[in-house]
């Protein structure tokens, strides 16, 4: 397997299309990965989740609305 900054590279490339759906298929991976250590995804995701948003001038609280999240915690909106 390649290096981390090669798939990074790789992932670059490709089409905003093509970038969604890659990111469609690790999720549950990526979910996984997380559910395993809840501490460690908040320690570090959303430090990085907060400064992606500032950077793109996104409102996560807005965002947050209107994925039905309604700004409640996250794992709250679960049936």
């Amino acid at each position: 397997m390649g290096s981390v900054e090669e798939l990074k590279d790789r992932f670059n490339k490709l089409t905003d299309e093509e970038k969604l759906a890659f990111l469609k298929s690790v999720m549950p991976s990526f979910c996984e990965i997380f559910a395993k250590n809840p501490e460690k995804m908040m320690s570090e995701m959303m430090p990085m989740c907060r400064e992606m948003t500032r950077s793109c001038n996104m409102d996560m609280q807005g965002m947050m609305k209107r994925m039905g999240m309604g700004g409640a915690p996250m794992g709250s909106n679960k049936h």
